[in-house]
């Protein structure tokens, strides 16, 4: 075996020592709720999204001490809120309220860059994937809208992190994901072709450190 054989390994094996001491990988869940909207009508409608629940999978890459890449995915139900007009046998409008859902798969991808005296405060940016898993009808009408299988934009966040112990923390995200791809399977007359999401979201991380 050459001598340069021999000193490219240690000094490999002396890096991935270096480079495995300040990696850090966590995994964990996402607990939080999200309140989605939709812009780009033509004209304005009355329905209205509700505050949905979302739940996920947490993952966590930790270059160093102040920076690291956050994903992971989560399961989220989007409430829309429908006035039904719905009259009586003498022609009054007793309008009926009803809710209609719609089920997504949501993917991101950040960097988050960790600051403050423990570096318990973050900011993060990055980017988001919605798969559109299925809608999901109030019974009464047909739904407000078919989403397109996919879509994607830019993603901001701020956050704190609530260190339990060596390996557990807690952080809590306010995040907003900007949509930029229509998100309109099919143009109505009151949609228009070009439908832009807008989600905010409020996540609490539960994670491990391994």
């Amino acid at each position: 075996m050459s001598k340069k054989y021999i000193i490219g390994l240690v000094l490999s094996i002396a890096t991935l020592s270096v480079l495995q001491s300040q990696i850090k990988f966590k995994a964990g869940v996402n607990v939080g709720g999200q309140f989605s909207s939709l812009r780009g009508f033509d004209f304005e409608p009355n329905e209205n999204f509700q505050l949905g629940p979302t739940v996920g999978v947490y993952l966590e890459l930790g270059l160093n001490s102040k920076i690291s890449i956050v994903t992971g995915i989560n399961f989220e139900r989007w409430k829309l809120k429908r006035d039904i007009a719905y009259y009586d046998g003498y022609g009054r409008n007793i309008g009926i309220e009803n809710t209609e859902g719609y089920d997504f798969y949501n993917i991101p991808l950040l960097f988050r860059y960790k600051f403050g005296k423990n570096n318990d405060f973050f900011v993060e940016g990055g980017a988001f994937m919605n798969y559109f898993n299925k809608g999901r009808p109030n019974g009464v009408m047909s739904l407000f809208i078919v989403f397109e299988d996919y879509n994607f934009g830019p993603a901001l966040g701020v956050g704190k992190i609530f260190t339990l112990n060596d390996k557990f923390d807690v952080a809590l995200q306010l995040r907003n994901e900007f949509g930029l791809t229509n998100v309109n399977k099919y143009e109505t007359w009151v949609s228009g072709n070009n439908i832009l999401s807008n989600t905010i979201r409020l996540t609490a991380s539960f994670s491990y450190t391994l």
